[in-house]
């Protein structure tokens, strides 16, 4: 026989314990085999990165599927990863070299780089580990860091092969430009936030001084590198104009009125100031007139020689002199409050600088077209299918791909340049040097610049499997590189965020068809945006994004993943109640409250069970045949496990959740195991009461093995603790329920559903009337024809349930004196109170409640249906009434009905 579990359950302990076992037992290695084969791709976390609520969100959700495809004996893996993280890293090793009063060119490339390795050897880790004490289930003998050498291989072999292809070619454009980091940032790296500054009308004067056009910009510090003023060529207003000359502020010189329809007739004066160079809008409206595209501003966010007198200035500094400037020289119109969107670089947290460079980009409408299609035609499924449409309009609207960063962390571009300024992409020098047609002494350079981080990591379906370089590791030194990929790819399942579906989910499918002529995975689950009750998405520095390990720490990994499940529907926003004081989340003790729960009923029944193996036995062995209520619960143990089984298969995991806590909490702990005390009260023989038991344990059993994927550390303890299983099996390791449906018995639920309400609704008369819970009392039932040989069987149970004194049930009684009356699904209730109340204190009671709470629920209704109320109060504040109004509903409707009872 197992041994006793602990009368309470402690996380802490059992996380350690199993993990630890999990780890040296090397149950989550995976390798090809004569099973089906299942497999996720974790979307690689920034080796930089520190674990927020985002990822416990995304990792337990492809947590929960790995563990169920393996508990459904396929061959999972779940194949694990760091992202090298580019700019992010480069900062943490610059900011440490502050420190020291060094910079990277104090150190040299060479030196740098080598630090940053360091650095990622002492601290790269950290994020990883924190995901083992979630609990997550990855192969992490597959972790794959993005600067690996077999990852590095990829990367080059990619860029070498597109650029021979003429899809990544050299060019100037518009990018987005850190002055921090001296570097072009991906579009990701900028985070837009609400500025408020000004909005300058300028006076540009016609040449020929005929009148004045009036433009307007927010940047007035640009106007040096000004090259034309555009109008719509339908706009009456300039028609006439267009083909003359204006004379740019501040300058002598003149630039073309160009027509167009860029320039909206119905914002501003319609007249818009073309700053190629300095404007991305503007760089494309260059393009179409074959505008010069001088610059201004420089890659330190300094104006050039352009500006004259202001040449040397900070943009920012300049740009109160140049106004200052526009104002004595009668050039400005006018100047207004304006609040709009600033992008920010996410490191440097300056305010990005459009700027137009040298790039490499990559042709990216060739590539879209297969990966647009595969999308369409259903080979890759979205979760939820709205973001379809998001994808489509991208993909259609594609630009070209920026990949060239100048940093030094990173994959260098393998592109080398000769004295004559002719370059290729080559694997080294000497190889450029034979693509160049150049002698063997050639003097060439390496491009100095590294490549976007999304470079390498759109490759990572294929890299994390060792494609251009196989992955060693001591379980399988020497594995077939074609093998693990035609195996496992395309994977199962991607679990990510809307925000990157095209940096990263779009260029992963593209590199996957380019390079493999597969999809990289079938299907691609979006998570939710965790927000806190306000509506706010979590952040540190609103002070509303608490550590995920305290609260792991506070109250069970387990209870948080439920918790995060349970609270997150497919395409609807999580909201938590955070704390912004404690930094607390109550809503977590849902998790650890279901935890308890589940515990607690396990070991009750394992006590009884010891206490009936340890009882006298005699020779009693007559046959035992199931109960109504085992049925009913071996009914709605099958249904649950169809219904939970359905709601993974479709990715409603939140319903998933929702079913098993429904089932546990409420039919298995609160009912059934309730029975079962009833149950072997009455029961006569000694088999009887372990036959009762071990149909108890039949459902537990199964309904552990449905619980393991969000809760594995709970039913990995129970799972032995009342099995007495090896310690080094694992629930993990064995079999899934799978739904039986000739156990499935709708009538005999919905029977007991209706003896679950009427229970509940005497129980809730009780309540509502101030009967003490160990006081018994009389209880009438009219129940119809149909039903009555059914609850004449239950009668010890409604006994039992609704603290009876004397059960009486007819399909013919009528209301006894001195009784509150009740109808549950056309049952009629009578719960017999006389003596213990007093009749007509209690209705006076009632009826003054019923009045007080009808005014103050009128005074709610009134304010929430005031237009101006719901328009101009805070959300928060709107929510709150909402919540008045439900709950005053709720129990003035229940006052009402205990007072017509009466």
């Amino acid at each position: 026989m197992s041994s006793p579990l602990e009368k309470t359950y402690s996380p802490a302990h059992s996380e350690r314990r199993w993990y630890a076992q999990w780890q040296q037992d090397g149950i989550y290695h995976s390798a090809p085999s004569a099973l089906e084969p299942y497999s996720v791709l974790m979307p690689p976390p920034n080796v930089t990165g520190i674990l927020h609520f985002g990822h416990v969100l995304n990792n337990t959700i492809q947590d929960i599927y790995i563990r169920w495809a393996r508990l459904n004996g396929k061959e999972s893996c779940w194949f694990p990863g760091l992202d090298h993280a580019g700019i992010a890293t480069q900062t943490k090793v610059e900011k440490e070299l502050k420190s020291e009063g060094l910079t990277r060119y104090d150190l040299g490339r060479e030196a740098f780089v080598d630090r940053v390795w360091e650095w990622k050897n002492t601290y790269g880790g950290i994020i990883l580990d924190q995901l083992r004490t979630l609990g997550a289930s990855a192969d992490w003998d597959r972790t794959l860091f993005t600067m690996d050498e077999s990852a590095s291989t990829a990367v080059k072999e990619v860029f070498i092969k597109l650029f021979d292809e003429g899809l990544i070619y050299r060019g100037k454009r518009v990018i987005n430009w850190s002055p921090v980091a001296q570097s072009a940032l991906s579009d990701e790296e900028v985070i837009f936030r609400e500025v408020r500054e000004y909005i300058y009308t300028l006076r540009y004067h016609l040449a020929d001084g005929s009148g004045t056009l009036l433009v307007a910009t927010v940047r007035p510090e640009t106007i040096f590198a000004d090259v034309a003023v555009a109008v719509n060529p339908n706009d009456e207003r300039y028609k006439h104009l267009i083909g003359s000359h204006v004379i740019v502020p501040l300058t002598d010189r003149t630039v073309p009125i160009i027509a167009d329809d860029y320039a909206d007739p119905e914002f501003g004066t319609g007249c818009v100031k073309i700053t190629p160079a300095h404007d991305p809008n503007d760089f494309e409206i260059g393009l179409r007139h074959n505008l010069e595209m001088p610059q201004c501003i420089m890659a330190d966010a300094t104006l050039g020689e352009l500006a004259g007198e202001f040449a040397g200035l900070d943009r920012f500094v300049a740009r109160k002199k140049i106004v200052a400037r526009l104002e004595e020289t009668e050039l400005l119109e006018r100047k207004e409050d304006y609040t709009h969107n600033v992008g920010f670089s996410e490191r440097g947290e300056e305010p990005v600088e459009p700027y137009l460079s040298d790039q490499w980009f990559v042709r990216m409408e060739p590539l879209a077209k297969p990966a647009m299609e595969a999308v369409r035609n259903g080979d890759i499924r979205f979760y939820p299918n709205h973001w379809v449409r998001t994808y489509e309009h991208w993909m259609t609207n594609v630009r070209d791909w920026c990949i060239s960063r100048q940093l030094w962390w990173g994959h260098r571009i393998p592109v080398y340049f000769a004295e004559d300024g002719q370059y290729t992409a080559a694997q080294n020098e000497a190889e450029a040097r034979t693509k160049l047609g150049l002698s063997a002494d050639a003097s060439l350079r390496q491009d100095p610049d590294v490549l976007d981080t999304w470079f390498s990591s759109w490759l990572w379906p294929m890299t994390t499997m060792g494609w251009k370089g196989p992955i060693t590791h001591e379980k399988s030194p020497s594995e077939n590189v074609n093998a693990l990929m035609g195996y496992y790819l395309p994977t199962n399942l991607l679990v990510t965020g809307p925000d990157i579906i095209f940096f990263w989910v779009a260029r992963m499918i593209m590199a996957t068809l380019k390079f493999n002529g597969k999809v990289p995975f079938r299907d691609v689950y979006f998570t939710s945006i965790i927000r806190d009750a306000k509506g706010r998405k979590l952040s540190k520095s609103l002070g509303n994004s608490p550590d995920p390990l305290g609260i792991i720490d506070s109250y069970g990994a387990d209870a948080v993943r439920f918790a995060m499940i349970y609270l997150a529907p497919l395409g609807t926003d999580v909201r938590l109640d955070i704390n912004d004081k404690t930094q607390d989340i109550p809503s977590m003790e849902l998790g650890r409250n279901f935890a308890n729960k589940v515990w607690n009923a396990c070991r009750f029944l394992q006590m009884k069970q010891r206490e009936v193996a340890e009882s006298e036995q005699g020779g009693e062995h007559s046959d035992y045949a199931l109960s109504t209520a085992d049925h009913w619960i071996q009914s709605r143990y099958m249904s649950t496990v169809k219904a939970a089984s359905t709601a993974l298969a479709d990715y409603r995991i939140t319903e998933y959740a929702k079913l098993l806590y429904d089932f546990i909490w409420r039919d298995f702990c609160d009912w059934y195991v309730e029975v079962v005390k009833v149950q072997l009260q009455h029961a006569s023989h000694h088999s009887h009461k372990v036959a009762v038991l071990n149909h108890a344990f039949e459902i537990i059993n199964g309904t552990l093995h449905l619980l393991h994927p969000v809760m594995p550390f709970l039913t990995e303890e129970l799972w032995h603790g009342l099995f007495g299983h090896p310690e080094n099996s694992s629930i993990s390791k064995s079999t899934a329920p799978i739904a039986d449906a000739s156990s499935i018995d709708s009538v005999t639920e919905e029977r007991f559903e209706t003896l679950q309400l009427v229970v509940e609704a005497l129980r809730r008369q009780r309540a509502e009337m101030g009967i003490p819970p160990g006081e018994r009392l009389d209880v009438h039932l009219n129940v119809r024809a149909a039903d009555l040989e059914f609850f004449h069987s239950q009668s010890s149970i409604i006994s039992t349930f609704a603290r009876c004194a004397d059960l009486r049930i007819g399909e013919a009684v009528t209301k006894p004196d001195g009784s509150v009356a009740d109808i549950v699904r056309g049952i009629e209730i009578y719960l017999v109170v006389a003596g213990k109340i007093d009749f007509d204190k209690e209705r006076m009671r009632l009826t003054k409640e019923i009045e007080r709470l009808s005014g103050a629920l009128a005074g709610v209704e009134k304010k929430l249906s005031n237009p101006n109320f719901v328009a101009n109060a805070k959300p928060e504040v709107i929510d709150v009434e909402r919540q008045k109004q439900a709950d005053w509903t709720d129990t003035l409707a229940k006052l009402e009905r205990n007072l017509a009872s009466m």
